[in-house]
């Protein structure tokens, strides 16, 4: 089974769908902020959908979200709001003309959306299972980010199976929790834990049934929409994972390499040398990250140079200017003025 090199899991903004507005409604207009706030992510990364985020960091966000609100179910009523907002991949995988088609699109088209994960179809006999897999460590509290990964799945095999249709049972790569009780009866499926990995158990005869026509309307994806999910792909090499990773710390003003290796899961020496030996480092990757804000927030945005440098983390604006000037040969107002509305 065929994994990322980087060996950390890295998913879309996608996957954190509606659950700002869902956490707002239930505990009041500030839950959003403060969760987010207390789980270490920037609240402004939900505005950028095509971003990447550790999964880890949005598995212990789920987790901290159903602590606050109270609800075992949380989780899953997140991912019933967001069935159709995973994007180009799952759109691609539905509009296979079987099912076995669907899910091997989707075990191929899941790399355009994270890393660090495998969706893979089994069969043996009349029994057929289609499980996800997340390599490396994971938090031991992670029920919540499965749960909101369940209403997709059901949608996708739907297409084919029928508006009711339900899995045999659901496996989970968890200890037992009493929240699984909780989970199966509002799913009306049985559910096994201790599990490898997450996995729906079916008939395998269902893998020849065609898309149901009076299923959701059929969205073939264009070939622009694929080129751009191709183009858009989760980072591969190392350094550009740790990148990624820069640009979510500096949506808060600043990225520390402490910080950025706790986010990853790894000491701060062994990013170092991973990225020297790409011929990277850390400074220079913060400059180029900063860079890229700058610039953007320059020709889309009415902010001041001033609070531009703020938010990247420069103690005052003549260091972005300077900065700016060196990378670019001119200065950030030359730049906006000649970019503005691009």
């Amino acid at each position: 089974m065929a994994r990322s090199n980087t060996s950390i899991a890295m998913t879309s903004v996608r996957g954190i769908g509606p659950l700002p507005a869902l956490l707002d409604r239930m505990e009041g207009p500030h839950a959003a902020a403060q969760l987010f706030a207390e789980a270490g992510l920037p609240i402004d990364v939900t505005s950028e959908a095509e971003r990447m985020v550790p999964l880890n960091n949005l598995i212990t966000l789920y987790e901290a979200a159903a602590r606050m609100t109270g609800d075992p179910l949380l989780g899953l009523k997140t991912g019933r709001a967001m069935i159709d907002a995973y994007g180009t991949w799952v759109a691609y995988s539905r509009a296979a003309p079987t099912l076995r088609g669907c899910l091997q699109r989707a075990a191929r088209a899941i790399a355009y959306h994270q890393t660090g994960t495998a969706l893979r179809l089994s069969t043996s006999g009349s029994r057929a299972q289609f499980t996800y897999h997340i390599f490396g460590l994971r938090p031991a509290e992670r029920l919540q980010h499965l749960q909101h990964t369940i209403p997709a799945l059901l949608g996708s095999f739907r297409c084919y199976a029928g508006q009711h249709w339900k899995p045999d049972w659901i496996e989970l790569d968890i200890a037992y929790d009493q929240r699984i009780e909780a989970m199966a009866r509002a799913l009306s499926v049985p559910i096994r834990s201790g599990s490898q990995a997450m996995a729906f158990a079916f008939p395998s005869r269902l893998l020849e049934n065609r898309r149901n026509v009076r299923s959701e309307p059929l969205s073939q994806p264009g070939w622009r929409d694929l080129k751009t999910m191709v183009q858009g792909r989760p980072p591969n090499a190392f350094s550009a994972l740790v990148r990624e990773t820069i640009h979510l710390d500096l949506l808060s003003g600043t990225a520390q390499i402490n910080d950025v290796a706790d986010r990853l899961g790894l000491g701060p020496r062994t990013i170092q040398r991973r990225l020297k030996a790409e011929s990277s480092s850390f400074r220079q990757l913060v400059s180029d990250v900063r860079m890229e804000r700058a610039r953007t927030l320059l020709a889309g945005s009415e902010m001041s140079v001033t609070e531009i440098a703020f938010r990247l983390g420069y103690s005052d604006s003549t260091h972005l200017t300077r900065a700016f000037a060196q990378s670019q040969g001119m200065s950030p107002i030359a730049f906006r003025r000649a970019n503005k509305g691009l």
